[in-house]
């Protein structure tokens, strides 16, 4: 092999090094620009939900259901209000824990 073959082949070789990185480097600055684009895209649509106040996390507060409530529960609202309302309130009651008595340490 002759020098200038030598170097024919150097500089070819530096030419597809050269576009490889550049390849890269254009792929590198799209996966970039994509997650930048959605994570603005997802941060406005929850901005707006918040500003709206359509906040998914704290729900509608009419349909908050009553603690210790079951499906049983409200189709018997639904079918007897003054029969649901009783075993509501007896649920309710079955909940109630009485306050603890204060605890007196001898660094209080």
């Amino acid at each position: 092999m002759d020098p200038f073959e030598k170097t024919e082949r150097k500089r070819e070789a530096r030419h597809r090094i050269r576009a490889q990185r550049e390849r890269a480097g254009r792929l590198k600055a799209r996966a970039v620009a994509i997650s930048l684009i959605c994570f603005a895209l997802l941060w406005g649509v929850v901005f707006v939900e918040m500003a709206t106040g359509n906040d998914p996390v704290l729900g509608d507060s009419s349909s908050t259901v009553a603690k210790g409530s079951s499906a049983r529960n409200l189709r018997a609202a639904k079918a007897a209000p003054a029969e649901a309302e009783a075993e509501a309130e007896a649920v309710e009651e079955e909940f109630i824990e009485e306050e603890p008595a204060p605890v007196t340490t001898s660094q209080s």
